[in-house]
């Protein structure tokens, strides 16, 4: 079943944690959940998103590369009382093993201005689709056979290495676009076609 966003759970925000925003709601809406579903989210954040996957029956491990991300997801866990079956540090993949019927990321999308190191919530390299290719490279052996990948990016930067990784191994069941004055955001529904026969872990 698709995600609905559900009034009655209270997300908390702190200072230093990327904090919901159109989309983190985009991806909410998009995203198709079921019963058992093993979900891992990449940069979790505030855990809006996993909560709600929980919430509606998912199986969910949460990770983020901050640590005051992974305990505002426990406290906002907590305080709605939605089990997350694990809160956990992970840079993208690196501390991960195992495969998953769903895999999540809002990444940072956002190309850092004169090739500078930005805020990591939103900086996602030189053109703004570095981090985007690299997990959509590292998800596949990570996934079971027809597992879903859902991420958002901008039309900030440019999409072509997007879509080309995309090629490699997945099909686009589904694409949503918000557009504002200044930038296009895009949500992806994949799956998983060509399940490679080495996992990396």
């Amino acid at each position: 079943m698709n995600l609905q966003l559900v009034p009655e759970i209270e997300i908390k925000e702190e200072k230093g944690v990327y904090s919901p925003d159109e989309d983190s709601y985009l991806l909410i809406d998009l995203i198709d959940v079921d019963e058992g579903d093993d979900i891992l989210e990449i940069g979790c954040g505030t855990g809006i998103i996993s909560l709600h996957c929980a919430y509606h029956g998912g199986v969910v491990t949460a990770v983020d590369i901050n640590d005051r991300a992974l305990e505002l997801t426990t406290k906002n866990a907590e305080a709605n009382e939605i089990r997350l079956k694990e809160v956990l540090w992970s840079d993208m993949f690196s501390n991960i093993s195992g495969i998953w019927d769903t895999i999540i990321f809002n990444p940072p999308y956002l190309p850092s201005i004169r090739g500078t190191k930005e805020d990591p919530r939103w900086d996602g390299g030189a053109r703004g689709d570095e981090t985007i290719v690299r997990f959509l490279d590292q998800a596949f052996p990570h996934l079971t056979p027809g597992g879903k990948v859902y991420f958002c990016c901008s039309d900030l930067a440019p999409l072509t290495r997007i879509y080309n990784t995309i090629e490699m191994g997945y099909e686009i069941i589904e694409q949503r676009e918000k557009t504002f004055d200044f930038e296009s955001i895009f949500a992806f529904a994949l799956m998983a076609i060509n399940y490679k026969d080495t996992p990396f872990f």
